[in-house]
């Protein structure tokens, strides 16, 4: 019986490790989509992008120099 709970704690505890991992994956995806697509078109606009990253989870600034 302790065992059979212990199984599934365990069971728990993976699943949700591997959904957060797969959501902060799809979250850096999509974060560096978005960066490139806003280069680009600073870029095609003459200028030249900045980006910076604050902090250990994705939380960036972007802002587009010399225009």
């Amino acid at each position: 019986m302790y065992l059979n709970i212990k199984k599934q704690i365990t069971i728990i505890i993976s699943s949700l490790a591997i959904m957060i991992t797969i959501g902060l994956s799809i979250d850096m995806y999509l974060t560096h989509k978005k960066i490139m697509e806003a280069s680009n078109a600073c870029y095609d606009r003459n200028g030249n992008p900045i980006v910076h990253k604050e902090g250990l989870i994705s939380n960036w600034s972007f802002s587009c120099d010399g225009l």
